[in-house]
């Protein structure tokens, strides 16, 4: 009787490992680098970002040369530390 009621959590198992992995994939693939993006990446992968606020920070990577630290991102109008702190865990240099 219990022998019957452990089968399905034996067969559950790899599935749950293999969504974890598949969650870690999409984390991974949802960074955006902010000093190699595009106007388009950068409006889709960053939340809050739309395209003025994108080619804004594309002007101000051109200006800086490149980016060095996450915090240059606030000298762009309009881009505040909000939009900074939920993207944080997006964002690569």
């Amino acid at each position: 009787m219990f022998a019957s009621l452990l089968s399905p959590l034996v067969f559950a198992t790899p599935l749950m490992a293999e969504s974890v992995q598949t969650g870690n994939q999409a984390e991974q693939a949802a960074t955006v680098n902010i000093n190699q993006a595009s106007a388009e990446q950068l409006a889709k992968g960053l939340q809050g970002v739309g395209m003025a606020r994108a080619k804004a920070i594309i002007e101000l990577r051109e200006k800086l040369g490149r980016f060095t630290d996450m915090e240059q991102l606030l000298e762009v109008r309009g881009l505040g530390i909000r939009v900074l702190e939920n993207n944080q865990d997006r964002i690569v240099l």
